[in-house]
């Protein structure tokens, strides 16, 4: 062949044969490597091995072990940025982030608060900018109220967020390009005079499930399989003996990726129910409840619940006032109750006596460290659970396990628990909205909002702790 410019006979330029010489080995080594490979993603659940839809996204690098801030506060009051955070782990264990920046323009009008999202880029080794979903304006965000929820589908790799918009009911986000795009829908309307709140998601095989709690204090439990059309609606059970729900509530999937629903009942004495419900069955089980105690008396005590799955069998970490002075042979305190059961069966209809987490502190002074409100629940391969509860105060400060947040650990299926805080924590509290997860073998990693700027070693924001 005579290139292109050159007579016949003529021979080739010493440039052209260079060039000509450079595209040939690109095309080697484009066929050596071949295509950019796709991560294997282990389903600890299952424990199978499967392809997972990436967008092409690498590993990279981890999060830093130890503390580290993912979004940091603005140096002036003016505004937060993080606040009713949700976060889960991706198809790598690093950090997927959802959250509410509460006007953003510090002017005192929140028409313009919004929700954003974030997460954690290996291979860039830094959180991407925030990408906002959409402005929702004024919805309340008053502690331990969570309007964020964010999951991940291990089958599909989707990422779905649900989240309060002011006027407009439960709003869906969902992404199937890693989050570079998001589509909008919602998810119905509330049936009563104000906003819906305690928005809860989780995906598996395709099929959305959100679940939230009404203004008129009802649990609906709602699905779409697939990225278009209406969500089915089915209104959650109250227990026996009870008028209403309210406060904090958890969906989660089992290993068959069913689902399961967590939350809380009252009567007309504002006793109140931990209950479990089955979608598809036509009653829910009382778990436990509060015995003679108001469970809406102490503002700052509001009960609240994490549900995940051993395989198929429900398992509940959950705060809870009790007026019992000792339950299941521990002493209870009525400053602070963080519990865990777990069902005798797959169906959720029979429960254990709770398991109260230790409280370190001063026990000579009778001086105990509280949690309240937000917990974390996360069942290791092997029988081991790590139960995360937020830090609300000290009993007294020279303690070995001082500061927040609160790791609560057993090795022996829960019977039996250990609390402390990590070591060398940098943190008085241990901030609101906390979300956990697994990254490693009985390893966890927690998100939370740190409304904190000066007085602590670590800026307030959203704040990471991964056990190294």
């Amino acid at each position: 062949m005579t290139p292109r410019g050159l007579a016949p006979g003529e021979p080739p330029s010493e440039l052209f044969v260079i060039h000509r010489a450079l595209v040939i080995l690109f095309l080697v080594a484009l066929a050596a490597c071949g295509p950019r490979p796709k991560p294997m993603i282990i389903e600890e659940d299952a424990g199978i091995v499967m392809e997972v839809p990436d967008a092409g996204r690498q590993r990279g690098m981890d999060p830093p072990s130890g503390f580290s801030t993912a979004v940091e506060l603005p140096a002036d009051g003016g505004q937060r940025i993080g606040v009713s955070l949700a976060a889960v782990g991706d198809q790598f264990n690093q950090p997927l982030i959802a959250a509410v920046w509460d006007d953003p323009n510090g002017d005192g009008v929140r028409t313009d608060t919004r929700v954003f999202f974030t997460r954690w880029n290996g291979e860039k080794k830094e959180y991407e900018a925030l990408k906002t979903i959409e402005v929702v304006g004024e919805i309340d965000l008053t502690p331990p109220l969570r309007q964020v929820a964010i999951g991940r589908d291990s089958v599909t790799g989707r990422i779905g967020i649900a989240f309060v918009k002011a006027g407009a009911g439960i709003r869906y986000a969902f992404s199937d390009d890693e989050g570079a795009n998001f589509s909008l829908a919602t998810v119905g309307m509330d049936p009563g005079t104000g906003d819906s709140s305690y928005p809860q998601i989780a995906l598996k095989n395709g099929t959305t499930h959100i679940a939230y709690v009404t203004s008129n204090e009802q649990v609906l439990y709602r699905t779409r399989t697939g990225a278009s059309g209406a969500f089915s609606e089915v209104t959650a059970p109250i227990t026996a003996g009870q008028a209403s729900a309210f406060g904090s509530i958890s969906l989660a999937l089992d290993g068959d990726g069913n689902p399961g629903l967590a939350y809380f009942t009252k009567g007309a004495s504002l006793r109140g129910t931990l209950a479990f419900w089955r979608p598809g069955t036509a009653s829910a089980t009382e778990v436990t409840n509060s015995n003679t105690t108001d469970v809406l008396a102490v503002a700052d005590r509001k009960p609240s619940v994490t549900l995940a799955f051993a395989g198929t069998t429900p398992r509940v970490a959950f705060h809870l006032l009790r007026a019992d002075p000792v339950l299941n042979g521990m002493m209870t305190d009525s400053n602070s109750e963080l519990w865990t059961s777990v069902a005798t069966d797959a169906a959720g209809t029979s429960w254990s006596m709770p398991v109260g987490m230790p409280r370190n502190g001063d026990f000579q002074t009778m001086r105990f460290n509280t949690t309240q409100w937000y917990q974390g629940l996360v069942i290791h391969s092997g029988g081991a659970i790590t139960i995360g509860g937020a830090f609300l105060s000290r009993g007294t400060i020279n303690t070995l396990c001082s500061g927040g947040p609160k790791l609560s650990k057993s090795t022996n299926n829960g019977m039996t628990f250990e609390t402390c805080s990590p070591m060398n924590t940098p943190l008085n509290f241990a901030g609101e909205w906390l979300s956990m997860w697994g990254h490693a073998a009985n390893k966890v990693t927690l998100a939370f909002f740190y409304d904190r700027r000066a007085s602590d070693l670590i800026r307030g924001g959203v704040i990471l702790y991964r056990e190294p």
